[in-house]
């Protein structure tokens, strides 16, 4: 029946046209009972690999499966008319993101897999505002094949894989462009013993399409097309946009102990922070900032200030 239901929506109208209201609430629905499917089969199937009693390929065939025909009608939906204006707020799971000049918006999700999660999204652009369609690029998670990571711009299909929370535009010096960062979260998943975070930026070209990184994070003498950080699974990291002082702030990592350098996993935060803020077209580093003022009480009950790590 879960299938059917799913296999009606992916068959259901395919001209372009303004939707309604009503009728974007009607597929908003659809596509939310869809990814309710594949978190709860993420869910299940997670209890049954832990247990051991049924093969893990089974598992994620099913999973994947369920993500395809999501992915395929969400696409569908989003390339309607005002689409790119629907909040699409009962979805669970996506997490969303646009700009303040109403031109850019992000919407990403995951996957959970024994081997590691995987990432997927959409990444919605406009040339003015009173476009009713959006150019839409799909995001392809290459983070295992891609190398050097930090230095290189990166096409669609080798995208990073994240959850957005955060996307900051500022105004390039001498050009009529605009630098578009995102701030986002990248959990490894499965056995991992590390977590990820990162700082990106998205570059729209011309023709509307997408591509990632850019070579504007200069941190002592060091100049980056992205900031990735890596740390202990145990540990709680802060990463975060802070509208009052234009910074994005960070914990500072380091190892627990000095003969662990260089080896990620075993990375925990300090009890300082630092930032970047953006200074003549770059992001540049401010070593020993204040913490933002509202960090969450679980940095403070949930782990222990001086190791770093979960209690």
């Amino acid at each position: 029946m879960k299938y059917a239901l799913i296999f009606t929506l992916l068959l259901a109208g395919n001209a372009l046209h303004a939707l309604t209201q009503e009728e974007f609430k009607r597929r908003e629905e659809l596509l939310r009972t869809a990814i309710k499917s594949v978190a709860a089969a993420c869910e299940a199937d997670t209890t049954r690999i832990a247990a051991q009693r049924i093969a893990a390929d089974c598992d994620t065939t099913k999973r994947m499966v369920l993500n395809r025909i999501f992915a395929a009608q969400f696409e569908q939906a989003l390339r309607q008319d005002s689409a790119f204006f629907y909040p699409f707020a009962a979805i669970p799971y996506v997490y969303q993101v646009s700009s303040r000049n109403g031109l850019v918006r992000v919407l990403t999700w995951l996957v959970p897999m024994p081997d590691g999660n995987r990432y997927f999204g959409f990444a919605l652009t406009r040339k003015n505002r009173s476009d009713t369609k959006a150019t839409i690029t799909v995001l392809h998670d290459r983070r295992r094949t891609t190398r050097l990571v930090e230095n290189a711009e990166l096409a669609a299909n080798e995208w990073f894989g994240a959850l957005y929370t955060a996307i900051v535009e500022r105004p390039i010096p001498y050009t009529n462009e605009t630098l578009y960062t995102l701030v986002g979260i990248s959990p490894i998943g499965g056995s991992s013993p590390s977590n990820k975070k990162i700082v990106d930026v998205l570059n729209v070209k011309p023709d509307g399409t997408c591509t990632f990184g850019a070579p504007v994070f200069v941190r002592k003498n060091t100049v980056n097309h992205r900031m990735i950080f890596e740390y202990s699974a145990q540990a709680v990291m802060e990463l975060r946009y802070v509208e009052s002082t234009r910074m994005i702030v960070f914990s500072t990592l380091q190892p627990m102990y000095p003969q662990l350098r260089g080896r990620y996993e075993h990375y925990i935060p300090g009890e300082n922070f630092d930032a970047v803020r953006f200074e003549n077209g770059e992001w540049r580093l401010r070593e020993g900032v204040r913490p933002p003022s509202n960090i969450p009480v679980r940095t403070r009950g949930r782990y222990d200030r001086r190791t770093g790590l979960r209690t």
